[in-house]
């Protein structure tokens, strides 16, 4: 896994090659444009099973500290969710 440090506070990031995918999208994304689902989309319509993307979505929700983070990747499994 890979460390994050927030406010002088190492926590452990997620190891999944989309882990990575994701926390690039999250840190570009806001309420408005989320790239989270873009990203989430991208990887049901290249094959991968909706129950892995959703899974990996859920443990980098858990993941976070920061709750506009956090609020982001909610709605990307919400909407992803629902337009599966």
């Amino acid at each position: 896994m890979t460390n994050t440090t927030i406010l002088g506070i190492q926590y452990e990031r997620m190891a999944h090659p989309f882990g990575k995918m994701f926390d690039k999208a999250l840190k570009s994304s806001t309420l408005d444009t989320n790239l989270v689902l873009k990203e989430a989309i991208k990887l049901r319509e290249k094959g991968y099973s909706q129950t892995e993307i959703t899974t990996v979505l859920r443990k980098l929700q858990k993941s976070l500290i920061d709750d506009h983070e956090s609020q982001i990747v909610q709605e990307a499994i919400e909407d992803f969710i629902e337009e599966s």
